[in-house]
């Protein structure tokens, strides 16, 4: 039995039959409008709602920004290199280094005097001028200063500021807490280098331009990489907490008229002093952030995550060594450190890390060096990651299995 149809569609087909250029004008007409319709909506719902989730789609992908996997033979000669120092002893700290062509910044010297040979090594492959243009000293504690004084041996050290190396510039912290041997050493070796000529500023000196200091410091001769250094409220104000004392900059890299990479270090701040952070300076989203105080549970705030959305992380840390005999909760990289960066990336890089089965330690990472270079082509330029050990993310090692959880899972 036929299908009958109904009056509207009797009706249709009677316009279609009277004036069939018409009617099918009509019909593309309702078609466009309703395309343009459903264009609208996708954006006005899907495409704002992904705009508002933290990182967006790609927040656990590495965001925006493509990073291919390094060669170690291509960093020397590479526009840009940023170095994290993976230590040779048990223990968490600092050590980076900035690499613009001849040009070099070296940030921190940790974890300890032993580890002070480890960098002088590490500094002969990259530094061949002997010549440190810039020297930032994010502040006192032994495990970001310790390899600038070095040990004593036979009356002599061996620290970095007693080395074959000429210092240019120091930017150091402009307050701290304890009067301990080890900053009354670090004074007497600063006093050293600005006699043989160093020019040495605070980093409240650099934010105000004063006394021949600069906020912002061009790496390169076309000044399109730049050092900004940036305030911190605790320059000029106390703190209970000698973390909060960090000398904190900004590296901008300008790519072209349209695009800028940023990397940020920020020492140890500490979560009130990332709040002020946020509060007097205009921070951008960066690709690159060196984690707060090693990955501890008081940095790394979300006040400061949301501002800057991360793509990529690093964590200079002994992963699960107890150091100072803290609650487990307090171990580097911590489960609320975690807990927070899961939201933004999963693209998080340690150091090295506690080995407990011969009370020892080894590399996570490694040496960790994010270099912008050569691409696939001649005229190309990308930026590169490469790791001494392995490229492994944190989340995906087996002592991250054993010991955090990632997200929620």
């Amino acid at each position: 039995m036929a299908k009958r149809r109904s009056s509207a569609e009797r009706a249709v087909r009677e316009a279609a039959k009277r004036n069939p250029k018409a009617f099918f004008t009509a019909v593309i007409v309702i078609l466009v409008i309703a395309l343009i319709a459903a264009a609208c909506w996708y954006f006005l719902v899907y495409k704002n709602r992904d705009e508002q989730s933290p990182g967006g789609d790609d927040s656990q992908n590495g965001g925006g920004t493509t990073v291919g996997d390094g060669n170690q033979t291509e960093i020397v000669s590479a526009d840009l290199s940023i170095h994290f120092i993976a230590p040779a002893v048990k223990a968490s700290g600092d050590c980076s280094l900035i690499k613009v062509g001849d040009t070099e910044v070296l940030i921190d010297a940790g974890p300890n005097k032993e580890n002070t040979a480890e960098i002088l090594d590490y500094l002969e492959t990259y530094c061949t001028d002997n010549v440190l243009e810039y020297v930032i000293a994010t502040h006192s504690d032994s495990d970001h200063i310790s390899g600038f004084v070095g040990s004593s041996s036979g009356g002599k050290r061996n620290g970095i500021f007693y080395s074959d190396y000429r210092i240019e510039t120091l930017i150091q912290f402009d307050r701290h807490k304890d009067n301990t041997a080890l900053y009354r050493d670090y004074c007497e070796a600063v006093d050293q280098i600005r006699e043989q000529g160093t020019q040495v500023y605070t980093g409240l000196q650099c934010w105000n331009s004063q006394d021949g200091a600069q906020r912002t410091y061009y790496l390169d001769d076309a000044q399109t990489v730049s050092m900004n250094i940036l305030y911190n409220y605790f320059y000029d104000h106390d703190s209970d907490d000698n973390n909060n004392y960090s000398v904190c900059m900004l590296l901008s890299q300008e790519l072209d008229g349209n695009t800028t990479n940023h990397y940020l270090f920020t020492g140890d701040l500490e979560k009130e002093g990332e709040e002020h952070l946020v509060e007097y300076n205009e921070l951008p989203h960066v690709v690159l952030y060196k984690a707060g105080h090693h990955g501890s549970k008081t940095s790394s705030n979300d006040v400061l995550l949301k501002e800057i959305t991360p793509e990529y992380v690093v964590v200079c840390c002994c992963a699960g060594y107890n150091q100072y005999g803290a609650a487990e909760e307090n171990v580097f990289p911590t489960q609320a450190f975690c807990d927070r960066i899961s939201a933004y990336t999963d693209k998080v890089y340690v150091t090295i890390m506690w080995d407990e089965d011969n009370n020892g330690f080894r590399d996570m990472n490694g040496d960790i060096v994010f270099y912008y270079g050569k691409g696939e082509s001649e005229t190309e330029k990308t930026l590169k990651l490469w790791c001494s050990n392995n490229m492994t993310v944190l989340k995906d090692t087996d002592w991250f299995r054993q010991n955090r959880t990632w997200g929620g899972e």
